[in-house]
This record gives C-alpha cells, structure tokens and sequence, in this order.
C-alpha cells in the first residue's frame, strides 16, 4: 500500500534454510518456490486467507452485490479466512453476515487509529475494537502510517502500540503491527533499523506482528533472520510476491521517470522464496500463524483484464493449497 522504490531492493544471493538466517540480508533464489524435495508441512486449510485490500477495485463503495459477489467467489474456490480494510460504507454487522454466509472468517482486520499526542483517539478506537469483535475477528491491527520515519517517531509509536494493545487485550482481541518497508530503510544511528525499536519497546504479549514479506525484502531486509529470531511474535503473513525482473518505468518523452511501476506479482509465478520464510517462521514449539495473500494491484499482472483481482486470487489460493515447507 506504500510505493516502491526497486532501487531499495538489496542483498545478495547467500542460499536458503539454516544458512541464509544467519545473513545480513537474503533474496530468492530461482527454482525455490515448490520447497525442497521432502517438505511435508503444508499451510492448514482453515489458514488460507487474503487481504481484501487485494479486491478493493471490485466492491465501489456502497455495492452490496459485488460486496457479496468477492466474498462468495472466495469461500467457493479455497479461502476460508479474510483479512478486513473497511466495511465497503456498510455497518460491521451487515460486512459480518455476508463473510459468514460465504463461508469464510475474518478472522484479522487492518483497524487503524489516530496517532495524534494524547488521549483523544482512545475513544474512537474502542468503536473500532468494538467492530472488530462484531466481525469476530481475533486479530486487529496497525497497518500503515504516512510518517515521520525517526527513530524518535518511532519510539513514540512503540508507547502507543502498548496502549492500543493493552485496549485490544481487554476486548479479548489480540494487536498486531503491519510493516511496510520504511521500518527498515530508516536506521537508528547505529545503523540497525527502526523496525527494532518497535520489536524491543513493546510488550511481546500486547504487541504481535503480521510480517509483510515484500516489503521486508524491500526494505533489504531478512525475514529468515527476523523469524528465526523469535517466531512467537509474528502471528501473521501477507505472501505478497514480486517480480523476477524489474518492470520497465513509465517515462515522459524527455526520459524522465513519470510513474515508478511497482514490482508486485502473483503469488506463485513470482520471484519470492516463501517454502523457507513459512518454515523458519514455525519455531518450536510450532507457532501458529495466518497466511493473507495480498497483490496491491493485480492489474499490473493482468493488464487490461477486467477480471485481474480474481485472477490473483486463484493464484494465491492455489499456491497456499500446495506449497511444502
């Protein structure tokens, strides 16, 4: 949901499992996809979910039918959960009934707050907490916010990440923080990345993570190494892929850049080595987590397709059905 510059990506090529979690950094490697031969753990059915962020072009706000129509696509072709971004300008209660008729759980929701000092957004935050217990779900989180990138922002976030964790625990719900890749492109003055202010200044039992995998790698990071650190604090996933190859920019007619093209992709057909990610991610004892297929804009895979977020959908699920780890 944060524009990307592929100038960001980094790392080199160091190998996967054991190896490449010991590494500064890591990326793909070509092949990896399926998993290695005798990979037997699989994503559980009752954990194949999606953001529906992903389909957001095809409910228009107010749509009760298409509304209705993605969430019924989904349950009939594999997905049993659904990761909330708004209820489509209807109530929490109506969302809630066609999710259940479909057959499917929202099971997390992207439930942001105001970050304004003081005590001011703690009222509309309990409405929200409200909500997402009407939805049913157990997850809620913070998935975005527009800046600043200090380390004395960051800091500032950590307390107020502990504070809307400790109202989530209170409604029997359990927080979450999504990043993106500015957590890790913008150091502290040692040089580590403010991500880890947001790991060591909140409580491991408020505060969990849902780790965007993309974005880590964007921000040239390792998710191995994260994972392997403590896997109980990630409760989540959102296998969003990318590109094996960067795609052409959009220039203007004196070269210049006019529109970075984003380098995500299908789940499946891309480039990202998810069998290690879910498996350093499973610790012992095994942790449980939620698997959110995400495509920011599927019509980037599927150009001129009306059709594109279903599209990615069905790739998603297929791959989340048969991936070994």
């Amino acid at each position: 949901m944060q524009s990307l510059n592929r100038r960001r990506f980094l790392g080199a090529a160091v190998g996967t499992g054991a190896a490449a979690a010991a590494a500064g950094s890591w990326v793909p490697t070509a092949g990896a996809q399926g998993g290695a031969p005798g990979r037997r753990r699989s994503v559980p059915n009752n954990r194949i979910g999606i953001q529906l962020y992903t389909m957001r072009e095809q409910i228009p706000q107010g749509d009760r039918r298409a509304a209705r129509r993605v969430l019924n696509f989904l349950g009939d072709n594999g997905y049993t959960e659904v990761e909330m971004a708004g209820y489509w300008g209807f109530t929490a209660a109506q969302a809630r009934k066609w999710v259940d008729d479909a057959g499917l759980r929202a099971v997390s929701g992207h439930d942001g707050f105001d970050l304004a000092p003081g005590d001011a957004w703690k009222a509309g935050y309990a409405q929200t907490l409200d909500n997402a217990n009407t939805m049913g779900q157990k997850l809620t989180g913070l998935a975005w916010f527009s800046g600043p990138y200090t380390t004395e922002y960051f800091k500032f976030l950590a307390g107020r990440l502990n504070e809307a964790g400790a109202m989530a625990k209170a409604e029997g719900l359990q927080f979450f923080y999504h990043n993106h890749d500015y957590e890790f492109v913008n150091k502290q003055p040692d040089g580590s990345p403010n991500f880890d202010i947001l790991l060591k200044e909140t409580s491991p039992d408020l505060v969990k993570f849902e780790l965007d995998i993309y974005w880590i790698l964007a921000g040239g990071e390792n998710p191995l190494a994260y994972l392997g650190a403590d896997p109980s604090r990630y409760v989540a996933y959102h296998v969003k892929d990318r590109t094996w190859k960067p795609r052409p920019d959009v220039l203007n007619p004196d070269g210049s850049v006019k529109e970075v093209v984003q380098e995500f992709e299908d789940v499946g057909p891309g480039s990202i080595d998810f069998p290690d990610v879910f498996a350093a991610g499973l610790g012992r004892p095994r942790t449980d987590k939620h698997y959110f297929v995400e495509h920011d804009s599927p019509w980037l895979s599927h150009p001129d397709d009306p059709q594109a977020e279903f599209k990615t959908a069905l790739a998603g699920v297929e791959y989340l059905r048969n991936v070994r780890f």
